[in-house]
């Protein structure tokens, strides 16, 4: 379940709140004058992301090593072709 609160509350609460997450799985959006700002999560699925993120990272550098000899506008070509590729 994800709850959304205020960062003041969840300031007072924030052992309960780092109990719900670990043990019952539970998502915290913690909200900073009324917009969210954080969130407390599983740290299985903290882990998670940063290995999403760091693939993706090396998805780019890989992308980028691999086109830096290419000018901007053959580089751009071969974007379009790729993405309307995928669109038909």
């Amino acid at each position: 379940m994800t709850r959304i609160m205020g960062v003041t509350e969840a300031r007072s609460r924030l052992g309960e709140l780092v109990d719900r997450v670990r043990y019952q799985g539970d998502a915290v959006v913690l909200e900073k004058n009324g917009r969210p700002a954080a969130a407390l999560v599983p740290i299985a699925l903290f882990e998670q992301l940063l290995k999403h993120r760091e693939a993706a990272y090396h998805v780019v550098t890989d992308v980028q090593a691999q086109n830096e000899a290419l000018a901007i506008d053959e580089l751009l070509t071969l974007i379009n072709t790729a993405v309307h590729g995928e669109r038909r």
